[in-house]
């Protein structure tokens, strides 16, 4: 009886350690916005997406709201895209460069020649090299009137959100050593506001040189959600003609890896940096809040009016499919 009754404290005892462990990773995944148990989710995959913080995200986007102005004929241009090709290459992501292009655009009654400045981030895959997947966010900012952008232009949900996350998955993937299959390219736009341009060189100089994209993501505004209850948030997912197959895929990917709901709204899809992919003919989807902002090119689109709890999840979906597809 003795034995009998150590033996059951003993299996009292391992039966309670199991349901704590349970418990703490419940609690966990609970943590990072995220269920494991999701029908198809890849367990490879979830150690990648568990790692994205919404602390850092804020961090990184105030640190871009701080660079004031992000307008993309301020003189002070340069400077942002080498301090984000720095923050690239303080994050593992040594093979970071910057891609100038020359542009004459009017604005405000006035012709401005300037030279501007893509920043991207190469993971090169070992498989296959010469293949690309793409991220991409600009990082330029604007104001509407009443405003001068001249002066300062915070962008924080637009596009600070953008370039935060193309730096959180790059920190994401770099922690984890990463090797894709695949290159892997993310790609901080210059020049996006008044026509973008620095999309449409990139495109331009990749269909010059055959450059064999596989897909591109666009991140833009994707850090505004007022809604109080989370089961309500979305992410629209902005397609193009030869991308809905795309789209289908990365609506899968944000219910196995994310609590988000889904939206297909393509009223903007000609307003982002992936449209100039798709005129080139390479498949591209749109990311943005289903929500719309009422800060949209205004002096209150700071840190303080946006959601990084949302932004992570958003994120999430980049890079899942970034890992997923080159694992």
């Amino acid at each position: 009886m003795k034995n009998l009754k150590s033996n059951c404290l003993q299996s009292a005892l391992i039966i309670s350690l199991i349901m704590v462990f349970v418990s703490c990773s419940k609690k966990e995944d609970t943590v990072h916005g995220f269920t494991s148990t999701k029908p198809g989710a890849v367990p490879f995959v979830t150690t990648f997406i568990s790692d994205i913080n919404a602390d850092t995200l804020s961090t990184y986007t105030t640190w871009l709201q701080n660079m004031q102005p992000r307008f993309m004929l301020s003189a002070n241009r340069r400077n942002i895209a080498v301090s984000i090709k720095n923050k690239f290459i303080q994050l593992g992501l040594s093979n970071t460069v910057l891609d100038s292009f020359y542009i004459t655009n009017y604005y405000k009654d006035t012709t401005y020649n300037t030279w501007q400045y893509n920043v991207i981030a190469t993971i090169t895959g070992s498989l296959y090299p010469d293949s690309l997947f793409i991220v991409g966010a600009h990082y330029d900012a604007i104001l509407n009137v009443p405003g001068n952008p001249w002066i300062a232009s915070p962008g924080a949900d637009d596009n600070g959100s953008g370039v935060a996350s193309l730096l959180e998955i790059g920190r994401v993937i770099k922690k984890r050593n990463f090797v894709p299959k695949s290159s892997i390219q993310l790609i901080a736009f210059g020049a996006e506001e008044l026509n973008m341009d620095g999309s449409n060189d990139y495109t331009t100089k990749a269909m010059l040189g055959s450059k064999k994209i596989k897909w591109m993501l666009n991140n833009d505004m994707i850090s505004f959600e007022n809604h109080p209850n989370q089961p309500d948030w979305k992410v629209n997912i902005m397609d193009y003609a030869n991308s809905a197959a795309l789209r289908v895929s990365a609506e899968n990917y944000v219910s196995m890896y994310t609590d988000l709901g889904k939206a297909h709204d393509t009223t903007a899809n000609k307003e982002g940096d992936s449209y100039n992919f798709y005129l080139k003919g390479y498949k591209a989807l749109f990311f943005i809040s289903s929500a719309s902002t009422p800060y949209y090119h205004q002096m209150q689109d700071v840190v303080g009016n946006c959601n990084f709890p949302y932004c992570r999840e958003v994120t999430k979906v980049s890079c899942a499919m970034l890992v997923d597809q080159n694992r």
